[in-house]
Protein backbone atom coordinates (compact mmCIF):
# COMPACT_ATOMS: atom_id res chain seq x y z
CA UNK A 1 0.00 0.00 0.00
CA UNK A 2 2.98 2.60 0.78
CA UNK A 3 4.82 1.50 -2.25
CA UNK A 4 1.80 2.10 -4.25
CA UNK A 5 1.76 5.39 -3.01
CA UNK A 6 4.89 6.40 -3.27
CA UNK A 7 4.62 5.12 -6.74
CA UNK A 8 1.50 7.18 -7.71
CA UNK A 9 3.38 10.53 -5.85
CA UNK A 10 6.29 9.85 -7.79
CA UNK A 11 4.07 9.62 -10.72
CA UNK A 12 1.97 12.74 -10.60
CA UNK A 13 5.38 14.70 -9.43
CA UNK A 14 6.80 13.65 -13.42
CA UNK A 15 3.75 14.33 -14.75
CA UNK A 16 3.98 17.84 -13.51
CA UNK A 17 7.93 18.33 -13.82
CA UNK A 18 7.63 20.72 -16.46
CA UNK A 19 4.99 22.92 -14.07
CA UNK A 20 7.47 22.56 -11.41
CA UNK A 21 10.43 23.34 -13.02
CA UNK A 22 8.92 26.12 -15.08
CA UNK A 23 7.64 27.95 -11.91
CA UNK A 24 11.20 27.26 -10.43
CA UNK A 25 13.16 28.97 -12.71
CA UNK A 26 10.07 31.85 -13.23
CA UNK A 27 10.55 31.89 -8.80
CA UNK A 28 14.22 32.50 -9.12
CA UNK A 29 14.38 35.20 -12.10
CA UNK A 30 11.06 37.03 -10.38
CA UNK A 31 12.77 37.36 -6.77
CA UNK A 32 16.35 38.27 -8.46
CA UNK A 33 14.14 41.22 -10.92
CA UNK A 34 12.45 42.41 -7.82
CA UNK A 35 15.78 42.62 -5.73
CA UNK A 36 17.53 44.47 -8.54
CA UNK A 37 14.87 46.87 -8.86
CA UNK A 38 14.56 47.19 -5.37
CA UNK A 39 17.86 48.64 -5.47
CA UNK A 40 21.10 47.65 -3.31
CA UNK A 41 20.55 47.83 0.83
CA UNK A 42 23.30 48.02 3.72
CA UNK A 43 23.23 46.84 6.95
CA UNK A 44 24.90 48.28 9.57
CA UNK A 45 25.10 46.54 13.15
CA UNK A 46 26.03 48.36 17.11
CA UNK A 47 26.07 46.05 19.99
CA UNK A 48 24.67 47.27 23.58
CA UNK A 49 26.03 45.65 26.64
CA UNK A 50 22.98 45.72 29.54
CA UNK A 51 23.95 45.16 32.87
CA UNK A 52 21.66 42.75 34.82
CA UNK A 53 22.31 43.81 38.08
CA UNK A 54 20.61 47.39 38.63
CA UNK A 55 22.92 50.45 39.86
CA UNK A 56 20.69 51.10 42.19
CA UNK A 57 21.79 47.59 44.46
CA UNK A 58 25.35 48.37 43.50
CA UNK A 59 24.97 52.13 45.24
CA UNK A 60 23.01 50.91 48.09
CA UNK A 61 25.14 47.47 48.60
CA UNK A 62 21.95 45.51 48.28
CA UNK A 63 21.28 41.92 46.23
CA UNK A 64 18.55 41.12 45.24
CA UNK A 65 17.47 38.01 45.81
CA UNK A 66 16.99 36.60 42.31
CA UNK A 67 17.12 38.51 38.96
CA UNK A 68 16.06 36.64 35.60
CA UNK A 69 18.61 37.57 32.96
CA UNK A 70 16.55 36.28 30.09
CA UNK A 71 13.60 38.83 31.39
CA UNK A 72 16.22 41.36 31.79
CA UNK A 73 17.19 41.29 28.54
CA UNK A 74 13.70 40.85 27.11
CA UNK A 75 12.71 44.20 28.91
CA UNK A 76 15.96 45.85 27.22
CA UNK A 77 14.25 44.59 24.30
CA UNK A 78 11.47 45.41 24.26
CA UNK A 79 12.26 49.39 25.74
CA UNK A 80 14.03 49.71 22.09
CA UNK A 81 10.29 50.07 20.72
CA UNK A 82 9.53 53.45 22.38
CA UNK A 83 8.87 56.43 20.19
CA UNK A 84 10.86 58.66 22.20
CA UNK A 85 13.84 56.67 21.00
CA UNK A 86 13.50 57.12 17.45
CA UNK A 87 12.36 61.19 17.70
CA UNK A 88 15.42 61.65 19.70
CA UNK A 89 17.40 59.94 16.85
CA UNK A 90 15.49 61.48 13.81
CA UNK A 91 16.62 64.93 15.79
CA UNK A 92 20.30 63.89 15.85
CA UNK A 93 20.66 63.04 12.12
CA UNK A 94 18.66 65.87 11.41
CA UNK A 95 15.55 64.46 9.56
CA UNK A 96 18.41 63.01 7.05
CA UNK A 97 16.85 59.50 7.18
CA UNK A 98 12.93 60.54 7.56
CA UNK A 99 11.56 60.92 10.56
CA UNK A 100 10.62 58.68 13.92
CA UNK A 101 8.75 56.12 11.99
CA UNK A 102 11.37 55.78 9.30
CA UNK A 103 13.81 55.20 12.01
CA UNK A 104 11.84 52.83 13.73
CA UNK A 105 10.85 50.47 10.19
CA UNK A 106 14.52 50.28 9.45
CA UNK A 107 15.86 49.47 12.47
CA UNK A 108 15.85 45.83 13.78
CA UNK A 109 16.45 45.09 17.60
CA UNK A 110 17.54 41.30 18.67
CA UNK A 111 18.59 39.86 21.87
CA UNK A 112 21.62 37.18 22.56
CA UNK A 113 20.68 34.59 24.62
CA UNK A 114 24.22 33.66 25.33
CA UNK A 115 25.21 36.91 26.36
CA UNK A 116 23.87 40.49 28.06
CA UNK A 117 24.20 42.25 24.77
CA UNK A 118 21.37 43.26 22.55
CA UNK A 119 22.03 44.27 18.55
CA UNK A 120 20.59 46.51 16.87
CA UNK A 121 20.49 46.46 12.81
CA UNK A 122 19.93 49.52 10.65
CA UNK A 123 18.85 48.84 6.88
CA UNK A 124 19.04 51.74 3.80
CA UNK A 125 19.93 52.04 0.54
CA UNK A 126 23.01 53.81 1.41
CA UNK A 127 26.31 52.44 3.47
CA UNK A 128 26.67 55.89 4.96
CA UNK A 129 23.16 56.13 6.08
CA UNK A 130 22.82 52.98 7.53
CA UNK A 131 25.94 53.63 9.81
CA UNK A 132 24.80 56.88 10.71
CA UNK A 133 21.12 55.43 11.44
CA UNK A 134 22.24 52.53 13.83
CA UNK A 135 25.09 54.35 16.09
CA UNK A 136 22.39 57.76 15.71
CA UNK A 137 19.34 54.72 17.39
CA UNK A 138 22.06 53.53 19.75
CA UNK A 139 23.13 56.40 21.08
CA UNK A 140 19.71 57.75 22.02
CA UNK A 141 18.67 54.24 23.49
CA UNK A 142 21.52 54.18 25.92
CA UNK A 143 19.94 58.12 26.89
CA UNK A 144 16.74 57.51 27.08
CA UNK A 145 17.01 54.40 29.74
CA UNK A 146 19.76 56.64 31.59
CA UNK A 147 16.94 59.93 31.37
CA UNK A 148 13.82 56.57 32.43
CA UNK A 149 16.12 55.70 35.44
CA UNK A 150 17.10 59.11 36.59
CA UNK A 151 13.47 60.29 36.10
CA UNK A 152 12.23 57.45 38.91
CA UNK A 153 15.19 58.53 41.41
CA UNK A 154 14.02 61.96 40.99
CA UNK A 155 10.86 61.15 42.03
CA UNK A 156 11.96 59.31 44.73
CA UNK A 157 14.42 62.18 46.35
CA UNK A 158 11.56 64.31 46.05
CA UNK A 159 9.13 61.54 48.25
CA UNK A 160 11.86 61.26 50.75
CA UNK A 161 13.14 64.99 51.38
CA UNK A 162 8.79 65.53 51.73
CA UNK A 163 8.72 63.02 54.34
CA UNK A 164 12.39 64.15 55.88
CA UNK A 165 10.64 67.53 56.20
CA UNK A 166 8.08 66.53 58.32
CA UNK A 167 10.39 64.86 60.73
CA UNK A 168 11.99 66.99 63.92
CA UNK A 169 15.62 67.83 63.12
CA UNK A 170 18.09 65.31 64.84
CA UNK A 171 15.65 62.47 65.04
CA UNK A 172 16.93 59.50 64.14
CA UNK A 173 14.54 58.59 61.68
CA UNK A 174 15.05 61.80 59.33
CA UNK A 175 18.73 60.65 59.93
CA UNK A 176 18.12 58.02 57.87
CA UNK A 177 16.17 59.29 55.29
CA UNK A 178 18.45 62.20 54.37
CA UNK A 179 21.29 59.17 54.12
CA UNK A 180 19.17 57.67 51.65
CA UNK A 181 18.33 60.86 49.94
CA UNK A 182 22.35 60.99 49.67
CA UNK A 183 22.87 57.65 47.84
CA UNK A 184 19.87 58.74 45.38
CA UNK A 185 21.74 61.38 44.61
CA UNK A 186 24.74 59.56 44.17
CA UNK A 187 22.70 57.30 41.51
CA UNK A 188 20.90 59.80 39.98
CA UNK A 189 24.24 61.15 38.81
CA UNK A 190 25.84 57.85 37.54
CA UNK A 191 25.67 56.81 34.00
CA UNK A 192 22.82 54.28 32.55
CA UNK A 193 23.13 51.08 32.97
CA UNK A 194 23.46 50.20 29.36
CA UNK A 195 26.63 50.87 27.27
CA UNK A 196 28.07 50.96 23.59
CA UNK A 197 30.36 48.24 23.37
CA UNK A 198 30.06 48.12 19.52
CA UNK A 199 29.68 50.80 17.11
CA UNK A 200 29.14 50.81 13.60
CA UNK A 201 31.97 51.63 11.58
CA UNK A 202 31.24 50.28 8.42
CA UNK A 203 27.77 48.89 6.57
CA UNK A 204 27.60 45.52 4.80
CA UNK A 205 25.51 45.18 1.03
CA UNK A 206 22.89 42.35 1.58
CA UNK A 207 20.93 43.22 -1.60
CA UNK A 208 21.20 42.34 -4.42
CA UNK A 209 22.29 38.64 -3.04
CA UNK A 210 21.91 36.82 -6.59
CA UNK A 211 22.83 33.02 -4.12
CA UNK A 212 20.48 34.17 -1.86
CA UNK A 213 17.84 35.68 -4.03
CA UNK A 214 18.30 31.99 -6.40
CA UNK A 215 18.04 30.25 -3.06
CA UNK A 216 14.63 32.11 -2.01
CA UNK A 217 13.36 31.84 -5.77
CA UNK A 218 13.43 28.70 -5.83
CA UNK A 219 12.34 27.90 -2.75
CA UNK A 220 9.42 30.03 -3.61
CA UNK A 221 9.28 28.50 -6.92
CA UNK A 222 9.15 24.92 -5.52
CA UNK A 223 6.47 25.57 -3.02
CA UNK A 224 3.95 27.16 -5.53
CA UNK A 225 5.19 24.40 -8.35
CA UNK A 226 4.13 21.46 -5.86
CA UNK A 227 0.58 23.25 -4.97
CA UNK A 228 -0.01 23.57 -8.67
CA UNK A 229 1.01 19.58 -9.07
CA UNK A 230 -1.35 18.57 -6.00
CA UNK A 231 -4.04 21.13 -7.45
CA UNK A 232 -3.80 19.92 -11.05
CA UNK A 233 -4.17 15.95 -9.54
CA UNK A 234 -7.20 17.05 -7.28
CA UNK A 235 -8.93 18.42 -10.63
CA UNK A 236 -7.52 15.83 -13.06
CA UNK A 237 -10.58 12.86 -14.08
CA UNK A 238 -8.24 11.13 -16.14
CA UNK A 239 -7.82 7.93 -16.03
CA UNK A 240 -3.81 6.86 -14.74
CA UNK A 241 -3.81 3.76 -13.39
CA UNK A 242 -4.65 -0.09 -14.08
CA UNK A 243 -6.49 -0.64 -10.65
CA UNK A 244 -8.99 2.82 -11.89
CA UNK A 245 -9.58 1.01 -15.57
CA UNK A 246 -10.66 -2.73 -13.64
CA UNK A 247 -13.14 -0.55 -11.32
CA UNK A 248 -14.55 1.65 -13.82
CA UNK A 249 -15.15 -0.84 -16.73
CA UNK A 250 -15.32 -4.41 -14.23
CA UNK A 251 -12.57 -6.31 -16.26
CA UNK A 252 -9.10 -6.81 -16.10
CA UNK A 253 -6.15 -5.06 -17.95
CA UNK A 254 -4.56 -7.52 -19.73
CA UNK A 255 -1.15 -5.78 -21.03
CA UNK A 256 0.18 -2.25 -20.24
CA UNK A 257 2.19 -1.01 -23.42
CA UNK A 258 4.75 1.84 -23.05
CA UNK A 259 5.11 4.75 -25.49
CA UNK A 260 5.56 3.79 -28.88
CA UNK A 261 8.12 5.81 -31.22
CA UNK A 262 6.73 8.90 -32.73
CA UNK A 263 5.49 7.89 -36.43
CA UNK A 264 5.35 4.37 -35.31
CA UNK A 265 2.61 1.88 -35.05
CA UNK A 266 3.65 -1.19 -36.47
CA UNK A 267 6.07 -1.89 -33.42
CA UNK A 268 6.47 -6.10 -33.66
CA UNK A 269 8.43 -5.75 -36.61
CA UNK A 270 12.51 -4.80 -36.79
CA UNK A 271 14.40 -2.71 -34.15
CA UNK A 272 11.97 -1.76 -32.17
CA UNK A 273 10.36 -5.97 -31.65
CA UNK A 274 12.24 -6.72 -28.73
CA UNK A 275 10.59 -3.82 -26.67
CA UNK A 276 7.16 -4.37 -27.82
CA UNK A 277 6.74 -8.22 -29.44
CA UNK A 278 6.82 -10.27 -25.65
CA UNK A 279 4.44 -7.66 -24.70
CA UNK A 280 1.65 -8.25 -27.65
CA UNK A 281 2.58 -11.75 -27.61
CA UNK A 282 1.77 -12.05 -24.05
CA UNK A 283 -2.17 -10.34 -24.78
CA UNK A 284 -2.38 -12.89 -28.02
CA UNK A 285 -1.69 -15.95 -25.23
CA UNK A 286 -4.61 -14.62 -23.16
CA UNK A 287 -7.13 -13.95 -25.80
CA UNK A 288 -6.17 -16.77 -28.09
CA UNK A 289 -7.45 -19.66 -26.87
CA UNK A 290 -6.87 -23.95 -27.74
CA UNK A 291 -10.59 -23.70 -28.81
CA UNK A 292 -10.66 -21.11 -31.13
CA UNK A 293 -9.12 -23.69 -33.71
CA UNK A 294 -12.30 -25.96 -33.63
CA UNK A 295 -14.69 -22.33 -34.22
CA UNK A 296 -13.76 -19.21 -34.87
CA UNK A 297 -13.81 -16.31 -32.59
CA UNK A 298 -14.96 -13.07 -33.60
CA UNK A 299 -12.76 -9.92 -31.16
CA UNK A 300 -13.81 -6.17 -31.62
CA UNK A 301 -10.96 -3.82 -30.08
CA UNK A 302 -12.96 -0.56 -29.47
CA UNK A 303 -12.68 2.68 -27.07
CA UNK A 304 -14.38 5.14 -25.44
CA UNK A 305 -12.74 7.68 -26.90
CA UNK A 306 -10.51 8.80 -30.15
CA UNK A 307 -6.54 8.46 -30.43
CA UNK A 308 -6.33 5.91 -27.53
CA UNK A 309 -4.50 3.43 -29.62
CA UNK A 310 -6.56 0.51 -31.16
CA UNK A 311 -5.57 0.63 -34.66
CA UNK A 312 -1.86 -0.28 -33.22
CA UNK A 313 -3.52 -2.63 -30.82
CA UNK A 314 -5.32 -4.59 -32.89
CA UNK A 315 -2.12 -4.65 -35.61
CA UNK A 316 0.19 -5.21 -33.32
CA UNK A 317 -2.52 -8.28 -31.77
CA UNK A 318 -3.20 -9.50 -34.98
CA UNK A 319 0.61 -10.23 -35.52
CA UNK A 320 1.32 -11.63 -32.39
CA UNK A 321 -1.68 -14.13 -32.47
CA UNK A 322 -0.69 -15.30 -35.35
CA UNK A 323 2.80 -15.86 -35.04
CA UNK A 324 2.04 -18.40 -32.12
CA UNK A 325 0.07 -20.52 -34.91
CA UNK A 326 -2.91 -19.12 -35.18
CA UNK A 327 -4.89 -18.26 -38.39
CA UNK A 328 -5.83 -14.81 -37.82
CA UNK A 329 -7.94 -11.89 -40.34
CA UNK A 330 -7.53 -8.80 -39.09
CA UNK A 331 -10.68 -6.21 -40.31
CA UNK A 332 -11.17 -2.36 -40.19
CA UNK A 333 -14.43 -1.94 -39.29
CA UNK A 334 -14.14 1.92 -38.84
CA UNK A 335 -15.70 3.33 -41.67
CA UNK A 336 -15.15 7.10 -41.02
CA UNK A 337 -11.49 6.90 -40.14
CA UNK A 338 -9.24 3.67 -40.84
CA UNK A 339 -5.77 3.58 -41.17
CA UNK A 340 -4.91 -0.01 -40.71
CA UNK A 341 -4.04 -0.32 -44.03
CA UNK A 342 -1.70 2.35 -43.51
CA UNK A 343 -0.47 0.43 -41.20
CA UNK A 344 0.42 -2.26 -43.11
CA UNK A 345 1.84 0.00 -45.99
CA UNK A 346 -1.44 -0.83 -48.56
CA UNK A 347 -2.63 1.41 -50.89
CA UNK A 348 -5.13 4.22 -49.15
CA UNK A 349 -7.90 3.00 -51.97
CA UNK A 350 -7.58 -0.66 -51.96
CA UNK A 351 -10.90 -2.20 -51.92
CA UNK A 352 -12.22 -3.62 -48.53
CA UNK A 353 -14.62 -4.08 -46.23
CA UNK A 354 -16.91 -2.15 -47.98
CA UNK A 355 -16.93 -3.54 -51.49
CA UNK A 356 -17.47 -6.85 -50.50
CA UNK A 357 -20.80 -5.75 -48.39
CA UNK A 358 -21.93 -4.00 -51.43
CA UNK A 359 -21.44 -7.46 -53.46
CA UNK A 360 -18.49 -5.74 -55.97
CA UNK A 361 -15.85 -7.46 -54.74
CA UNK A 362 -15.33 -11.16 -53.73
CA UNK A 363 -13.92 -11.10 -49.92
CA UNK A 364 -10.58 -12.92 -51.64
CA UNK A 365 -9.93 -10.27 -53.90
CA UNK A 366 -10.09 -7.76 -51.00
CA UNK A 367 -7.89 -9.98 -48.40
CA UNK A 368 -4.47 -8.95 -48.40
CA UNK A 369 -1.56 -11.47 -47.14
CA UNK A 370 1.30 -10.03 -44.46
CA UNK A 371 4.32 -11.58 -44.19
CA UNK A 372 5.00 -12.55 -40.50
CA UNK A 373 9.26 -12.26 -41.32
CA UNK A 374 11.22 -9.87 -42.19
CA UNK A 375 12.10 -6.22 -40.93
CA UNK A 376 8.66 -4.97 -41.48
CA UNK A 377 4.92 -6.36 -42.60
CA UNK A 378 5.07 -7.14 -46.46
CA UNK A 379 1.59 -6.91 -47.55
CA UNK A 380 0.14 -8.75 -51.18
CA UNK A 381 -3.00 -8.80 -52.55
CA UNK A 382 -4.68 -11.85 -53.42
CA UNK A 383 -5.59 -12.49 -56.87
CA UNK A 384 -4.55 -9.95 -59.25
CA UNK A 385 -1.69 -8.06 -59.15
CA UNK A 386 -2.79 -4.48 -57.98
CA UNK A 387 -2.37 -1.23 -60.37
CA UNK A 388 -0.45 1.54 -59.13
CA UNK A 389 -2.96 3.20 -56.45
CA UNK A 390 -4.36 6.75 -57.72
CA UNK A 391 -1.69 8.02 -55.00
CA UNK A 392 1.35 6.80 -57.07
CA UNK A 393 1.74 3.98 -54.79
CA UNK A 394 3.62 1.57 -55.87
CA UNK A 395 2.98 -1.77 -57.69
CA UNK A 396 3.06 -4.42 -54.68
CA UNK A 397 3.69 -8.03 -56.12
CA UNK A 398 3.18 -11.10 -54.17
CA UNK A 399 5.77 -12.61 -51.92
CA UNK A 400 6.70 -15.84 -51.62
CA UNK A 401 3.78 -18.01 -49.56
CA UNK A 402 1.22 -15.25 -50.16
CA UNK A 403 -2.08 -16.32 -51.11
CA UNK A 404 -3.50 -16.90 -54.83
CA UNK A 405 -6.89 -16.67 -55.34
CA UNK A 406 -9.43 -18.51 -53.83
CA UNK A 407 -6.33 -20.09 -51.88
CA UNK A 408 -5.64 -20.29 -47.92
CA UNK A 409 -2.78 -18.52 -47.14
CA UNK A 410 0.22 -19.73 -44.68
CA UNK A 411 2.99 -18.39 -43.62
CA UNK A 412 6.45 -20.32 -42.63
CA UNK A 413 5.43 -19.71 -38.53
CA UNK A 414 4.03 -22.70 -37.27
CA UNK A 415 3.34 -23.94 -33.84
CA UNK A 416 2.58 -27.86 -32.65
CA UNK A 417 -0.95 -28.36 -31.38
CA UNK A 418 -1.97 -30.65 -28.66
CA UNK A 419 -1.54 -33.73 -31.09
CA UNK A 420 1.76 -32.56 -32.03
CA UNK A 421 1.04 -31.71 -35.32
CA UNK A 422 2.16 -28.02 -36.58
CA UNK A 423 -0.60 -25.74 -36.58
CA UNK A 424 0.47 -23.25 -38.93
CA UNK A 425 -0.42 -19.36 -38.64
CA UNK A 426 -1.31 -16.99 -41.19
CA UNK A 427 -2.48 -13.03 -40.78
CA UNK A 428 -4.67 -11.52 -43.78
CA UNK A 429 -5.53 -7.90 -43.93
CA UNK A 430 -9.23 -6.84 -44.60
CA UNK A 431 -8.75 -2.59 -45.28
CA UNK A 432 -12.67 -0.89 -44.76
CA UNK A 433 -12.69 0.20 -48.73
CA UNK A 434 -13.08 3.58 -48.20
CA UNK A 435 -15.07 6.57 -45.89
CA UNK A 436 -18.54 6.56 -46.06
CA UNK A 437 -21.01 8.53 -43.82
CA UNK A 438 -22.71 8.26 -40.53
CA UNK A 439 -26.06 7.29 -42.98
CA UNK A 440 -24.68 4.39 -45.07
CA UNK A 441 -22.39 2.69 -41.70
CA UNK A 442 -23.68 -0.81 -43.06
CA UNK A 443 -26.28 -2.60 -41.22
CA UNK A 444 -26.35 -5.72 -39.32
CA UNK A 445 -27.50 -8.24 -41.82
CA UNK A 446 -24.31 -7.18 -44.27
CA UNK A 447 -21.69 -7.19 -41.38
CA UNK A 448 -23.11 -10.51 -40.06
CA UNK A 449 -22.79 -11.91 -43.20
CA UNK A 450 -18.95 -10.84 -44.05
CA UNK A 451 -17.80 -11.36 -40.26
CA UNK A 452 -19.48 -15.65 -41.08
CA UNK A 453 -17.38 -15.74 -44.29
CA UNK A 454 -14.77 -14.51 -42.37
CA UNK A 455 -15.15 -16.65 -39.42
CA UNK A 456 -15.38 -19.65 -42.26
CA UNK A 457 -11.50 -19.25 -43.45
CA UNK A 458 -9.75 -17.88 -40.22
CA UNK A 459 -9.26 -19.80 -36.24
CA UNK A 460 -9.48 -16.09 -35.06
CA UNK A 461 -11.54 -12.57 -36.61
CA UNK A 462 -9.96 -9.09 -35.36
CA UNK A 463 -12.29 -5.74 -36.13
CA UNK A 464 -10.46 -2.79 -35.51
CA UNK A 465 -14.26 -0.74 -34.49
CA UNK A 466 -14.75 2.87 -34.09
CA UNK A 467 -15.14 4.37 -30.24
CA UNK A 468 -17.76 2.32 -28.95
CA UNK A 469 -19.21 5.80 -27.28
CA UNK A 470 -19.62 8.34 -30.48
CA UNK A 471 -20.89 5.96 -33.03
CA UNK A 472 -23.76 3.61 -34.27
CA UNK A 473 -21.06 0.75 -35.69
CA UNK A 474 -20.23 -0.98 -32.52
CA UNK A 475 -24.50 -0.96 -31.74
CA UNK A 476 -24.46 -2.84 -35.12
CA UNK A 477 -21.94 -5.49 -34.21
CA UNK A 478 -22.48 -5.96 -30.72
CA UNK A 479 -24.51 -9.73 -31.20
CA UNK A 480 -22.21 -10.56 -33.54
CA UNK A 481 -19.23 -11.01 -31.33
CA UNK A 482 -17.52 -12.79 -28.75
CA UNK A 483 -15.62 -10.61 -26.96
CA UNK A 484 -14.72 -6.87 -26.63
CA UNK A 485 -11.01 -5.65 -25.61
CA UNK A 486 -11.41 -2.08 -24.83
CA UNK A 487 -8.15 0.21 -25.47
CA UNK A 488 -7.24 3.16 -22.64
CA UNK A 489 -4.37 5.47 -23.20
CA UNK A 490 -2.99 6.82 -19.68
CA UNK A 491 -4.28 10.13 -19.34
CA UNK A 492 -6.12 10.92 -21.73
CA UNK A 493 -9.31 9.47 -21.54
CA UNK A 494 -11.75 10.21 -18.11
CA UNK A 495 -13.53 8.10 -15.64
CA UNK A 496 -16.46 9.91 -16.73
CA UNK A 497 -15.99 8.48 -20.37
CA UNK A 498 -15.26 5.12 -18.65
CA UNK A 499 -18.33 5.42 -16.41
CA UNK A 500 -20.22 5.92 -19.63
CA UNK A 501 -19.06 2.95 -21.54
CA UNK A 502 -19.43 0.70 -19.66
CA UNK A 503 -23.14 1.36 -18.71
CA UNK A 504 -23.60 1.10 -22.95
CA UNK A 505 -21.97 -2.36 -22.16
CA UNK A 506 -24.54 -3.56 -20.08
CA UNK A 507 -26.74 -3.78 -22.90
CA UNK A 508 -24.50 -6.25 -25.36
CA UNK A 509 -25.00 -9.58 -25.52
CA UNK A 510 -21.32 -10.08 -25.34
CA UNK A 511 -18.91 -8.89 -22.57
CA UNK A 512 -15.69 -6.85 -22.05
CA UNK A 513 -13.30 -9.43 -22.13
CA UNK A 514 -10.14 -7.12 -21.25
CA UNK A 515 -8.67 -3.61 -21.57
CA UNK A 516 -5.38 -2.70 -22.54
CA UNK A 517 -3.52 0.33 -21.55
CA UNK A 518 -1.53 2.01 -23.84
CA UNK A 519 1.26 5.07 -23.43
CA UNK A 520 2.03 3.74 -20.12
CA UNK A 521 4.91 6.16 -18.53
CA UNK A 522 6.38 4.11 -15.63
CA UNK A 523 9.80 3.56 -14.09
CA UNK A 524 11.59 0.17 -14.44
CA UNK A 525 10.64 -0.68 -17.87
CA UNK A 526 12.38 -3.33 -18.81
CA UNK A 527 12.91 -6.18 -21.73
CA UNK A 528 13.67 -9.42 -21.01
CA UNK A 529 16.44 -8.90 -23.87
CA UNK A 530 18.08 -5.93 -21.87
CA UNK A 531 20.03 -8.21 -19.85
CA UNK A 532 23.08 -10.79 -20.32
CA UNK A 533 21.23 -13.96 -18.45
Amino acid sequence: MISGGAEALKAAIRRSLPLIVGLIVVGIVAVNVFEQLKGPRYEASTRILISTTPLSSIVTQTEPSFIDPQRVQQTAVDIAASPGIYSTAAQETGGRYGDAGALKSATEVVGDRESDLITFTASAPDEQAAVEIVNAVSKAYINFRGDVTSSQIRETIASLETRAAELPVGSSQRSELDDQIRELVVLEAAPSDAKLVQPATSAEQTSPAPIRDSLIGFSIGLVVGLLGAALREAIDTTVRSEASIEDLLEAPVLASVRPVPRRTRMVSYGRHEANFADTYALLAAQLVHPGLRDEAGVLAITSAVPQEGKTTTAANLAVAAARRGTRVIVADFDFRKGTLAEVFGMPSDAEGALQVMAGSTALDDALWTVSLEGTGPTASRNGPEPERSRKGGRRRRPTAGSKRKGERARSSTAEPDDVGEPHVGSLEVLPAGGVIPTSKVPQRSRLASLIQEMCSRADLVILDTPPALLTVEFAELSNLIDSVLVVVRQGRVTQRNLRALRRQARGWPTKIGGAVMTDVRTEGEYSYYDGSS
